[in-house]
């Protein structure tokens, strides 16, 4: 009777150890990340950067680690699947027809399949942050692959931040409570549209950015005052960059590279260019459209305060 008894401690114990396990795993914060380039860590077969991007300083400002990509999902052990998922796709946007045709409405399918699967419970969900990131796909491929005007660019603004507000309904819906998504940045100030000559940006693609916000952040109030138990972040990825750019207190950054891409290869370079600037570390652009590691870790200093609000 003794030794069962002791046996029944023993297997109470293990049990009480599982349980206490398993409700710290459900409590760790956990990143959910959607959206484009600007996040995408691997899941488009390499990284945007040259090295550390915005979703790897905001996971370690979180105090966890990058979360796995959706591509390695299969591959990842339970403690990597314990830190999130990243389902963002370089070249993505909020319309089915861009430059990949994999929209962040795909994007959110994905991540409720990993819940329909029991990937991530509803624990799991509650003590989640959701990263958003949108910064312009659908206009530049008007732009440029359908060879738009500025106005049809524009035109586009209505109905391209109600389907974004529709993907941040739906990422709610899944049950996070706390969601934060980017701004669009300035990117009449990035390198090929920014002019060297006049030292000046494109004025009229930051006023299309600039319009986008105002849309975005307007949404985001609405969002805030339905009271569903969620709170929405506003990134303000635009001032970020141009305060990483126009900051002229910032000794970390090289006054001469910072509107000149490092990657002299072309207009996207991939992680691996043939031809770099000489000191890459203090460029704020890893190409045309992206930024460097260094460029990541300024712009994220810049939105420390907003993030505060995640905590």
């Amino acid at each position: 009777m003794e030794m069962k008894g002791k046996l029944f401690a023993l297997l109470l114990l293990f049990s009480l150890v599982a349980i206490s396990t398993g409700h710290e795993e459900n409590k760790k914060t956990k990143l959910f990340v959607i959206g484009d380039s600007f996040v995408d860590t691997g899941n488009m077969g390499f990284k945007s950067s040259d090295g550390l991007m915005l979703t790897d300083y905001i996971a370690s400002f979180l105090h966890i680690r990058a979360p796995v990509i959706y591509a390695q999902r299969d591959k990842a052990s339970r403690s990597e699947l314990q830190d999130g998922m990243n389902f963002a796709r370089g070249g993505s946007g909020v319309l089915e027809v861009s430059f990949n045709n994999y929209s962040m409405t795909r994007q959110v399918y994905d991540f409720k399949d990993q819940i329909a699967r029991e990937v991530y419970t509803k624990a799991d969900l509650e003590n989640s942050i959701a990263l958003v990131s949108y910064t312009g796909n659908d206009y530049i491929y008007k732009s440029r692959s359908q060879k738009g005007t500025m106005k049809d660019v524009l035109d586009q603004t209505k109905a391209i931040a109600d389907l974004l507000t529709k993907n941040l309904r739906e990422i709610r819906a899944l049950g996070v409570k706390k969601i934060a998504i980017f701004g669009t940045p300035p990117r009449g100030c990035f390198p090929g549209m920014y002019s060297e000559t006049l030292r000046r940006c494109d004025k009229t693609w930051n006023n299309a950015s600039r319009t986008h916000n105002k849309l975005l952040k307007e949404s985001l109030q609405t969002l805030n005052k339905e009271r569903n138990g969620s709170k929405f972040v506003y990134l303000d990825l635009y001032s970020a960059i141009e305060s990483a750019l126009f900051d002229e207190n910032k000794e970390t950054v090289g006054s001469e590279n910072r509107f000149k891409a490092c990657c002299l290869d072309g207009q996207m370079c991939g992680p691996i260019a043939q031809k770099m600037c000489d000191q890459p570390a203090l460029s704020i652009f890893w190409d045309a459209g992206h930024l460097s590691q260094n460029g990541a870790h300024i712009v994220c200093s810049y939105l420390e305060p907003s993030l505060n609000k995640l905590l």
